[in-house]
């Protein structure tokens, strides 16, 4: 594996968890709908159209959680020295 290939995954990983994180903050009416409670009290969606769906909401949170935990995951693999003996240095 080439050295330059981890550092390229976290890269991509966090740029993708990057670009779904911003998609949810510009669509929060619809992820406040999907989570609406039946309940007095619970979190209420605001005036305004919906424009994303609840299964866009669920696949961007799921891209969104799923990218920053690949990066913990290659940083803690990284930082622990087990890439040491994968990575072609020369």
């Amino acid at each position: 594996m080439p050295l330059w290939f981890l550092p390229t995954m976290i890269a991509f990983f966090a740029v993708l968890s990057l670009a779904t994180g911003i998609w949810l903050l510009l669509h929060l009416r619809d992820v406040a709908r999907v989570f609406r409670g039946k309940k007095p009290g619970k979190m209420i969606r605001g005036p305004g159209p919906q424009t994303a769906t609840p299964a866009a909401v669920w696949t961007a949170l799921l891209i969104f959680n799923a990218c920053w935990i690949i990066c913990v995951i290659i940083w803690i693999f990284v930082i622990g020295g087990e890439a040491n003996t994968m990575v072609d240095a020369r």
